[in-house]
């Protein structure tokens, strides 16, 4: 090929391919050529490059830990696009910190990144730092060591350039006292409600009122786009309650799994609990001469339920001679646990420490373990080989439909055929799902709503509803968005409008009440059908006996000056409520309880300090963010 152009390149024709070569390393430079495929870049910040090679990792990650948290309800709480803004946030913040301590000198010492990486119990074995387990642990997780280190690195900047707010800030004894004062203050009220509910009856919605609201608003009158589908559905649990079973099959898995169905063994034991009172040496040691004044008196043949009712500390069997009951292994604490599943009946233990104190353990009897009879667990042992069946049927229909569905695209009856399924139809659902398992799946809703799904009438790959459970659609009718006719849709609107009219009338006559309890009518005397008048007396910022709406607006009211203090407003029910505050006081609060309201107070102006300087620098920075990292995987 080579040869045969070079053979016929000849004339003004090989001049043009030669100067149209020329021409585009001019102007896009040879090492474009030399380089290959250019950086994706995600975002600038200041000139600085975040790219996507950054910008997937942090996503991937935090994808995969709400993917953990979340588990099947990950795609309904949380929307990529939001992920994405916030992971592409957090690296241009990280950047922007790093600039700061760039310029500024601040640098994280070779000594303080290894004490943060040695002190991290991830990479401890037998309390101490490995090497070993610190690489294992980088390598399981994808990472290499200059990788980490380089990322810890910038985390432990971007926590020093934080701590130096969040460690100055601080809160004066004058703040605290104003705001123990305000946390202790308590208020007289009382309130009149005005019910909007009897105004239903008598406020009068036209029609042209109607209509006229319906061309105001013709966008909330449409119905959005819906799609009905067809779906096979996969799930074990159904597939189990069609095994057949018989005594003889029953029998012989019974049998063969006879350990799943026998009781464990069970230890029944008592205890002495020797509390120690504080994390110092003094109070280990006087728990322990405790436990040998116990032991003593046990050695010398006092009764260990006696010793038990005078010494232990657990108020839940003290008084029953320190009786634990029966147990199995593993209900207790590890340490614990392990010294009762290792004595012998009648032994009393050593001293065992755990996080409560010191036990002296005595072992009162060994229950073996105990098959059940197959009569008292059938019904278990049937469910249990009905499962076991349907795990091996679920997964080879699951390929076998997974073939079928792809190979014949155009249609879910071969594949409900050859696996002996049912093809069902969905009633029609819109983008914000529908009701059941299925339609309400936000991975059935956007695989229905899809391009190979939809537009090209292609069906679905199987999609997992919950482990074990599965299903494959196609759709089956659609039905473009469309606006709703003013018929459809009048007696809503009616509705709507006579219930604002009632809560107006509502406010309405609040207002009439106020001028008449301003002008010196007593607010009891108020009192008619749809007006009542409550005295709640005092209340504090915590109150349980008003709704948290009255409560707030109760601490807003201004103080009284010599007469009550009245607010006027509406409750999310539409009722107008007329709010008094007649007397307000305040209950000092201990040195104990203000403790906490300075922490509070302190952390409080950190926070807000901290948040400001993040603003500050951010206004201060230029960050252009690339439409790519929306879309790049």
């Amino acid at each position: 090929m080579l040869q045969a152009i070079r053979d016929h390149a000849q004339g003004w024709i090989a001049w043009v391919i030669v100067g149209l070569i020329i021409l585009t390393f001019a102007l896009f430079g040879i090492d474009q050529y030399a380089r290959g495929d250019k950086v994706v870049v995600v975002a600038e910040v200041n000139g600085q490059d975040i790219t996507a090679n950054q910008f997937l990792t942090l996503y991937s990650r935090q994808k995969q830990r709400l993917q953990q948290q979340f588990g099947d309800l990950y795609d309904q709480v949380v929307k990529d696009e939001d992920l994405r803004e916030q992971v592409l946030d957090a690296l241009v913040e990280s950047e922007e910190i790093r600039q700061f301590a760039a310029s500024n000198n601040m640098v994280i010492s070779d000594q303080q990144l290894a004490t943060a990486i040695h002190s991290a119990d991830v990479f401890q074995q037998d309390g101490k730092f490995s090497q070993k387990v610190y690489e294992d642990v980088l390598l399981r997780n994808g990472l290499n060591v200059a990788r980490f280190e380089y990322e810890q690195r910038q985390f432990l900047s971007e926590n020093q350039y934080k701590n130096i707010t969040l460690s100055s800030a601080f809160a004066t004894e004058g703040e605290v006292e104003q705001l123990a004062s305000l946390q202790g203050q308590q208020r007289n009220v009382s309130y009149l409600r005005v019910d909007q509910r009897p105004f239903l009856k008598t406020v009068s919605i036209s029609d042209e009122q109607v209509a006229e609201s319906y061309n105001k608003d013709l966008k909330d009158y449409v119905e959005p786009e819906k799609v009905s589908i067809d779906y096979i559905e996969l799930s074990k649990e159904k597939l189990a309650e069609k095994v057949a079973v018989s005594d003889e099959i029953i029998q012989g898995f019974y049998e063969e799994n006879k350990g799943q169905f026998t009781l464990p063994e069970k230890r029944h034991a008592k205890h002495i609990l020797i509390s120690v009172e504080a994390d110092t040496t003094e109070a280990d040691e006087a728990a322990m001469k405790t436990v040998a004044e116990v032991q003593e008196k046990l050695a010398a043949g006092e009764s260990f339920e006696a010793l038990a009712k005078v010494y232990s500390k657990d108020p839940g069997s003290a008084q029953t001679g320190g009786d634990l009951g029966t147990f199995e292994q593993g209900m207790m604490v590890p340490e614990f646990d392990e010294a009762v599943f290792s004595m012998k009946e009648g032994e009393v233990s050593q001293p065992v420490k755990t996080d409560f104190g010191y036990h002296l353990i005595k072992l009162v009897k060994i229950e073996a373990k105990k098959p059940q009879a197959l009569d008292a667990v059938k019904a278990e042992v049937t469910k249990q080989y009905q499962l076991q069946q349907a795990d091996i049927q679920y997964f080879e229909l699951l390929e076998k439909l997974n073939t079928i569905v792809y190979e014949q695209s155009d249609s879910l009856e071969p594949a409900a055929t050859a696996t002996g399924l049912t093809v069902e139809t969905s009633p029609l659902f819109s983008k914000a799902g529908g009701e059941g398992a299925i339609l309400s799946n936000a991975k059935v809703i956007n695989s229905a709503f899809s391009e190979d799904v939809l537009k090209s009438h292609l069906n679905s790959t199987s999609i997992d509803i919950a482990a074990n459970h599965a299903v494959f659609i196609r759709v089956n009718k659609h039905q473009d968005a469309r606006q709703k006719e003013l018929k459809e849709v009048s007696a809503m609107i009616k509705e709507e409008l006579t219930r604002q009219a009632a809560i107006a009338e509502s406010a309405k006559l609040g207002e009439a009440l106020l001028a008449k309890i301003n002008a010196g009518e007593a607010p009891e005397s108020l009192m008619k059908d749809g007006v009542e008048w409550n005295n709640i007396g005092w209340i504090g910022r915590d109150a349980q006996n008003l709704l948290p709406q009255m409560v707030s607006e109760a601490f807003k009211t201004p103080k009284p000056n010599g007469k009550g203090s009245w607010t006027k407003f509406a409750l999310a029910t539409g009722d107008t409520i007329l709010l008094q505050v007649s007397e307000v006081k305040s209950e000092a609060l201990t040195a104990e309880q203000k403790a906490p309201l300075k922490n509070a107070f302190a952390e409080l102006f950190a926070n807000a300090e901290l948040a400001t300087r993040l603003a500050e620098m951010k206004k201060e920075s230029e960050v252009v963010k690339k439409e790519v990292y929306k879309t790049i995987k």
